[in-house]
């Protein structure tokens, strides 16, 4: 899975000020909380712009947490080196790994939160383990169901954002070379990770074809999906999300005029 980009602390969430001359706003809280979750392949931005989500409602004045899958706690980042520089040749391994990982986030930070009525943002979640360990890895889907279930105490997210685009073109940004698998030449941003720790990014393109029809065989029908084309200007990204968050949000007893500001 990809690389986390600027996720806070709760130390540092809790310190932000926002409005105008760095005044506090009193947070706006919901109700039960809510989950919105970000998913998608390698390459796709969902990083990014989860981070922004989070520092946009922030900015609102909704009370928000940010965090990510694996990690997030001590356990969560072990496992995260563990499996991105590990040749394991079992899906039911790393989906046991990432579930151990996924219970204690949800112990640490992510009930927590919801239960305090704030929005959490979750850059990958249950979905992550379907598409990749089950579409790609060829696990037993309704095992990882099951133990997603279990993991979770049956959590399912308000709303998951899944950033598609073609993986050729996406690997591209995750590549030391400009294109993974052909020499055309793509001059937008790359990610590169630690050597040894691109396990993921390095496997056949196949792989990551199969995790993007996973991921579109999930959200097909399913309502808690905002499906975005990833290979468009980010800023258009992030309206687009912002649209669907928004709804979300007002749908849960947020103010509209919050959003007019």
């Amino acid at each position: 899975t990809d690389e986390g980009h600027g996720i806070l602390t709760a130390k540092e969430q809790s310190a932000l000020n926002f409005g105008p001359g760095g005044d506090r706003l009193k947070k706006q809280s919901i109700k039960g909380g809510l989950l919105i979750t970000f998913e998608g392949g390698e390459g796709v931005g969902k990083s990014t712009q989860a981070e922004r989500l989070f520092h946009k409602l922030e900015s609102l004045g909704v009370d928000s947490v940010l965090a990510q899958e694996p990690g997030g706690s001590d356990l969560g980042n072990n496992v995260r080196r563990w499996i991105k520089r590990s040749n394991s040749s079992s899906p039911l391994a790393e989906t046991l790994l990432f579930e151990a990982a996924r219970a204690q986030l949800l112990h640490e930070t992510v009930r927590p939160a919801i239960e305090d009525g704030k929005t959490v943002i979750l850059d990958r979640f249950t979905d992550s383990t379907l598409a990749y360990q089950g579409y790609a890895r060829g696990g037993d889907i309704e095992v990882i169901k099951s133990l997603n279930a279990i993991a979770t105490g049956d959590l399912v997210p308000h709303l998951t954002v899944l950033l598609d685009a073609d993986p050729k073109i996406a690997l591209a940004r995750v590549s030391n070379r400009p294109n993974l698998f052909d020499s055309e030449q793509n001059s937008g941003p790359k990610r590169v990770d630690p050597e040894g720790e691109r396990r993921f990014e390095q496997a056949p393109l196949k792989f990551h074809q199969n995790i993007r029809k996973g991921y579109l065989e999930l959200s097909k029908g399913d309502s808690r999906w905002c499906v975005i084309g990833a290979n468009q200007a980010g800023h258009r990204i992030h309206d687009a999300i912002m649209k669907r968050a928004r709804r979300l949000l007002v749908d849960h007893g947020v103010p509209e005029a919050l959003f007019k500001r």
